[in-house]
């Protein structure tokens, strides 16, 4: 099972978009996916669904709010991540085959999720905080080591910042990946993620040493790349000059460049409200362009699951 965070400090740079795409586009070539919204705007899952539909169905029962409260609260046994899942079919467009699409929906109630589990930790003694800290943030990935036989895929929307859920998130994860808009802040936004996220797993590990404890192995985590969001494209199908710029500019400091996503991805055909992503749209229906931003789509996902040799 192959495991990977969306990730990026900035929002409104398509991670969610990215994340719903790569998840459908991975199910329609026959693979188990499972999507995980771990942020609190709930916007991967509003991809899917419906608001009302899914405060109607869901709220209450089945997000990560209902996975993390017991964890905060101190009980004996947390949720298993199998009993909070929703099984997809995104317009009934197409035909899974032998993959499927679920996901496990965020909740508004993961705003304050950082406060919480920090206060987990906060304590002065060096082997319980090592203890505590491990514990904390191992809680998501020794809960997906449970559905190992399930899915191929796990994809997991991380919300734009550095919390506990995320660190959870990079725990759990042997892979990362960073949408972002090709521009002075983003490129920045690149380097500062990479450091703290190896910064991170360097105190993960001091920690480990520190305690010596055989249920927390060693964190390997690769970072795939860069996927070029909201491309703009005004002649031709290449990004406008100022972005190659910046797309060098990474290149230059070793990350791997995808194939980009221009900025109009998500506007033609069904709306997020018919739950259909862009690359599950039938392209033979739309406007030339229409049809080469389906194309783009579905050849980043060939790059995406290469990329992870699945």
């Amino acid at each position: 099972m192959k495991i990977v965070s969306v990730i990026n400090y900035k929002g409104g740079v398509g991670k969610t978009t990215l994340t719903a795409n790569l998840g459908a586009y991975s199910a329609s070539q026959g693979k188990r996916v499972l999507m995980i919204d771990l942020d609190p705007q709930t916007q991967l899952t509003f991809s899917f669904m419906s608001p009302e539909y899914w405060r109607d169905k869901y709220k209450d029962t089945k997000t990560m709010k209902n996975y993390f409260d017991p964890i905060i609260k101190g009980a004996d046994e947390i949720l298993s991540l199998s009993d909070i899942v929703i099984h997809l079919n995104p317009g009934n467009v197409i035909s899974f085959n032998d993959g499927k699409l679920d996901l496990i929906s965020s909740h508004l109630g993961l705003i304050d999720i950082d406060i919480r589990l920090a206060g987990l930790i906060n304590v002065s003694n060096t082997t319980m905080h090592s203890a505590t800290f491990l514990k904390t943030y191992s809680y998501l990935k020794h809960s997906l080591e449970e559905l190992e036989n399930k899915y191929d895929l796990v994809l997991i929307d991380c919300p734009p910042t550095f919390n506990a859920a995320v660190k959870n998130a990079i725990l759990a994860s042997g892979y990362y990946i960073v949408p972002a808009k090709l521009d002075y802040l983003s490129t920045l936004g690149v380097e500062e993620l990479r450091k703290n996220v190896d910064e991170f797993l360097d105190e993960y590990h001091n920690h480990r040493d520190n305690l010596r404890d055989s249920r927390y192995l060693p964190v390997f985590l690769t970072m795939l790349g860069v996927v070029p969001m909201m491309a703009e494209i005004r002649k031709g199908d290449e990004p406008v000059s100022a972005q190659q710029e910046y797309k060098a500019e990474l290149m230059s400091k070793g990350y791997h460049i995808f194939q980009f996503v221009r900025n109009n991805a998500t506007l033609f055909g069904p709306s997020s409200k018919e739950g259909v992503p862009a690359v599950l749209t039938r392209p033979k229906i739309f406007t030339p362009t229409a049809r080469k931003i389906v194309g783009e789509l579905q050849n980043l996902g060939v790059e995406f699951l290469e990329s992870i040799k699945l």
